[in-house]
């Protein structure tokens, strides 16, 4: 406010202290003009650059470590588990084999011969196939088990015999009856008993 305006305000009478002071103030604010305030310069706040996509070196190593490891551990116990799948799923393929001799026999009514190589791990099935029966053996059942599951087949006996009723029984080529059979793979075998009535039993 300017000097003047002030003076006009001015009155002969004494003024209390409390408005003499305002307007001293207003007064001394005149002559001094307007009041510039300072600003305070504002400031943006740092933004922080986002950290780049990626794993560190460290942090691939311990990853690399880690995987190897658990090859380690996983690889040796899934190719024991392969050598006994392959050593127990031979021993199926013997005793399927065995029941398909006995069931040949009864089927066709005459003598069937199981035939077991232990040279070349292989073992099938022979029995006449004819009605009027020509004497003259088909095969059946042959299966290869050094082939098929890289396994090795042992048996005290070459030949098996079943009569027409599915029982074991002694003949020229079977001159005696019941077998025990190996079946190995690295370390891991699993062992059929072949009764001389042609019970079979696993162990």
């Amino acid at each position: 406010m300017h000097p003047k305006a002030v003076a006009k305000y001015c009155s002969p009478f004494p003024l209390p202290s409390p408005t003499r002071y305002m307007l001293g103030r207003l007064h001394n604010m005149a002559s001094q003009g307007p009041v510039q305030r300072a600003r305070t310069p504002v400031t943006a706040a740092p933004v922080h650059a986002r950290s780049a996509a990626g794993f560190s070196l460290v942090e691939v190593l311990i990853t690399v470590m880690l995987l190897s490891l658990v090859y380690a551990i996983a690889i040796p116990s899934i190719g024991r588990a392969r050598i006994q799948a392959s050593v127990h799923n031979s021993t199926q393929a013997v005793i399927a084999t065995v029941s398909l001799a006995k069931a040949a026999a009864v089927r066709f009514g005459r003598p069937s011969v199981l035939r077991l190589d232990s040279d070349r791990d292989r073992l099938w099935v022979e029995v006449d196939t004819t009605v009027a029966g020509s004497g003259i053996a088909d095969t059946l059942g042959f299966f290869s088990l050094r082939e098929e599951l890289q396994v090795d087949l042992k048996a005290n006996r070459a030949t098996l015999c079943f009569d027409g009723r599915g029982v074991g029984t002694t003949r020229a080529v079977c001159p005696v009856a019941g077998a025990v059979i190996i079946l190995s793979l690295k370390g891991s075998a699993d062992t059929v008993f072949v009764s001389p009535l042609g019970r079979v039993l696993t162990r």
